[in-house]
């Protein structure tokens, strides 16, 4: 294999910039160059003009658009892959040289990702290791899987030429699972590494249905938009399994009925739902046209 050079981008939008100055200095001992694209309008940057390469689009342009960015930078650089990390990602000592470890052993990968451990309770995640099915990790163990969040993923460069960018009109929402189903439909493999592990926390909560004991990460309402658009317009797509067109139906279905009975804020998320499904069958739409103001965006799945 070539020798490595691997290229990290963290997608940033109004962060905790202790926490963000956490990840960047985690990863910078573990790549030769951070990009921070920064996808909202304030004055966090200053103190780390010099530390990282910044992109300032002057605007949010999506996580999909973030990541096609950083990845024309980390080819024009002469990368061999892009790591991919959200604003609050810790990267644990040693991840990428356990992720990179799988790329000299293992053929056709697209990607290679993480467990992620919740810093509020200190529990692994588990892998999708087909759509509908879970399995969490034991130490040593290199699962090949059906999807891989986008947080902590190392992205073999000279795949994604071939499978193409992130979709820019997806925005935020599905956007790792249709390079997911993209790289699978070309027959390339994507793997999680049990011994590599990411701090990362998602959602900003936890919605429980008391009845049934169902649980769901919250987040605010213009995600429930994206995730009811962007399913939608994956559900249409020639190269999404009908395992995964399933599942994701059953699980946008579970997630609406927790977030339209348990969650705050029904009826915006009503809102969202029917802005979602209109939305859907317009051909070209990234950006909610008229997006809640003021709401923090979350970029985790």
């Amino acid at each position: 294999m070539v020798h490595p050079k691997i290229v990290a981008v963290i997608v940033a939008y109004r962060p905790d910039v202790p926490l963000l100055r956490r990840v960047i200095d985690a990863t910078a001992e573990m790549v030769s160059e951070v990009i921070v694209v920064k996808n909202d309008s304030g004055a966090w940057t200053n103190d780390l003009k010099g530390v990282v390469t910044m992109y300032e689009p002057g605007d949010n342009i999506g996580l999909a658009s973030a990541y096609n960015l950083a990845a024309e930078h980390a080819g024009r650089e002469g990368a061999t892959h892009l790591l991919l990390l959200d604003q609050d990602s810790v990267p644990a000592p040693g991840m990428v040289e356990q992720l990179l470890r799988e790329y000299g052993r293992l053929e056709k990968i697209a990607a290679v990702g993480p467990v992620w451990r919740d810093p509020r309770t200190g529990k692994l995640g588990s892998l999708t290791v087909r759509f509908g099915s879970r399995h969490v990790p034991q130490p040593g163990e290199v699962v090949e899987v059906s999807f891989l969040i986008s947080s902590g993923s190392l992205i073999s460069l000279s795949a994604f030429s071939d499978i193409g960018p992130f979709d820019d009109n997806l925005f935020i929402e599905h956007v790792d699972t249709d390079w997911s189903l993209r790289a699978r439909a070309k027959g390339y493999r994507l793997y999680g590494v049990a011994d590599a592990i990411l701090e990362h926390t998602i959602g900003e909560g936890v919605i429980a249905a008391s009845a049934s004991g169902r649980t769901a990460y919250r987040y605010p309402p213009e995600r429930t938009y994206y995730l009811t658009r962007n399913s939608i317009r994956l559900w249409r797509r020639p190269y999404a399994a009908w395992r995964w067109r399933l599942f994701d139906a059953w699980r946008l279905l579970r997630l609406l009925t927790l977030y339209l009975t348990f969650a705050s804020q029904r009826r915006e998320r009503l809102l969202s739902v029917v802005h979602g499904v209109r939305d859907a069958f317009r051909s070209e739409i990234g950006k909610r046209p008229t997006p809640a103001a003021g709401r923090k965006q979350d970029y985790d799945r």
